[in-house]
């Protein structure tokens, strides 16, 4: 479901109807400046630009270096798939291909190999097995040629059965350090192969251009922005009017992020800075030392971690669209003012947009399509719920997955209590939320209608960020509900 407020039809010839004034103008709505950036003055102009905002986004310490790739790749012409998969192959190098080898080190001391391995020499020959193994399911999974009618439930099966086997007595010194070298070295694709399976077996085509989005160089977490290979294409501009378009809504989303980032820096400085006042973690521990502070200090570092968090989610996912956006990929934005949403459900599909369509595509789909045919509310129901619970809980395990190497399977999921904890509440909401949608039959108001159910979703989303700690494996369920009631001013 989109979120965006404005429709993805391209800026008409006319002149804009109603001006009004904005802090940042739709200037991807000026035909001057559409047809501006289409030629070789305005594109200079335009990389001046996004040089500056380059810039000033280091002096906040945000990169944003990779939009100058972006704008090399977009005016690429028929090469922009290439270029895309050296700037990502760039990028990549430059981050160690993402293995945690801080983990595998520890990893080789702790079973007596160190001396017997070459960890940069293991690095390399399993990045290229890796990527073989990559190339070959790419190439099997065809559309005449299904290997995996399930793709992810392949590989989540697959996965958690190898990281299973670590765990054995059999697998100590040596085999245990080359198989979870492998599985961190696989690990940081998983969820873009996973797509890039679903994409292969609907569509032909060339295994390169799949792995050019393993982690493309705009940016990604474990989640992949911009899905898989067939969503990039729905979005990528076809023509000099469409690519001009799209890097100003690039251009005009950047701005847009480098005011919240400063507004944050600015939150930060005034609210920890200034007012001293603690950070949420800090005061968890602080009550659990059994010297709380007072309960109004606990609900202002809950409130701040919260708005905190919004402001960090929105910066660091609309750093990345823009940088897509330069590229010539018109992605929805990640983050789009979740503090509007008047029901859970929205919230959820406002705050991490292509997170909640990794859960929707590869755990919601699969079990509403499977299961339930005949109770279409239940059946709505159930399949959020294996999306926001199982399949939140499932991406969380893998994506701290170290913690099975240094903690053991068994205290790494009971570690997870809490965080599972969140995921049931979140998933029995937001199921609750979308089947008590209808049709308002008459207007409420702006209080009832918008202002009060705003606050409430807020208030839900607020409260459960008490237990929404997935790094976290010290503090229980119990622990962290005892917090809860001691801000609530109820007693233990």
């Amino acid at each position: 479901m989109s979120v965006e407020s404005q429709p993805y039809g391209y800026a008409p010839s006319g002149p804009l109807a109603k001006p009004s004034w904005r802090l940042i103008p739709k200037i991807d709505r000026d035909p001057r400046l559409v047809a501006g950036v289409q030629d070789i003055g305005g594109r200079v102009l335009l990389c001046c630009a996004v040089g500056l905002l380059a810039v000033l986004f280091r002096q906040i310490g945000i990169d944003f270096s990779a939009a100058g790739l972006a704008l090399v790749c977009a005016y690429a012409g028929r090469y922009r798939r290439v270029l895309i998969l050296l700037a990502t192959l760039l990028l990549l190098y430059r981050s160690g291909f993402l293995i945690d080898r801080g983990f595998l080190e520890r990893l080789t001391i702790d079973e007596g190999v160190g001396d017997r391995i070459h960890q940069p020499l293991l690095e390399g020959v399993m990045l290229v097995v890796v990527f073989a193994l990559f190339a070959g399911l790419l190439i099997m999974q065809g559309p005449g040629t299904v290997v995996f009618r399930r793709p992810t439930l392949s590989l989540l099966l697959a996965f958690l059965a190898l990281v299973a086997l670590t765990q054995a007595t059999m697998m100590a010194g040596l085999p245990r350090v080359l198989l979870w070298s492998f599985l961190m070295t696989f690990q940081p694709y998983l969820w873009f192969l996973a797509y890039g399976l679903a994409d292969a077996g609907r569509k032909r085509s060339p295994v390169w251009r799949h792995l050019s989005v393993f982690h493309p160089f705009w940016g990604s977490s474990l989640t992949p922005f911009g899905k898989g290979l067939s969503y990039l294409d729905r979005f990528e501009a076809k023509t000099p009017e469409e690519l001009a378009v799209t890097q100003l809504k690039g251009v005009k989303l950047a701005v847009w992020i480098l005011v919240l980032a400063i507004v944050r820096v600015c939150l930060v400085e005034i609210v920890h800075g200034r007012l001293q006042l603690p950070m949420f973690d800090d005061n968890l521990l602080q009550y659990l030392a059994r010297h709380p502070w007072p309960r109004f200090v606990g609900w202002a570092s809950l409130v701040s971690f919260f708005v905190e968090d919004l402001l960090s989610m929105t910066v660091f996912g609309g750093v990345i669209i823009a940088t897509a956006r330069l590229a010539g990929f018109r992605l929805l934005r990640n983050t789009y003012r979740p503090l509007e949403s008047t029901t859970l459900a929205e919230f959820w599909n406002r705050y991490y947009f292509y997170y909640k369509e990794l859960l929707v595509d590869h755990f919601f789909y699969p079990t509403f399509v499977r299961c339930l045919r005949g109770h279409r509310r239940l059946r709505m129901f159930f399949a959020t719920f294996a999306a926001a619970c199982v399949g939140n809980l499932l991406f969380h395990f893998i994506r701290d997955i170290h913690f099975v190497g240094e903690m053991g399977l068994w205290r790494a999921v009971v570690g997870q209590q809490s965080h599972a904890f969140y995921t049931f509440v979140l998933a029995i909401s937001v199921g609750l939320s979308q089947m008590r949608r209808a049709p308002q039959l008459a207007p409420r108001g702006w209080l009832r209608g918008r202002l009060l159910p705003c606050l409430w979703v807020s208030s839900f989303f607020c409260l459960i960020h008490v237990f929404d700690a997935p790094l976290d494996r010290e503090h229980s369920l119990g622990q962290r509900a005892e917090f809860l009631f001691y801000l609530l001013g109820v007693s233990t």
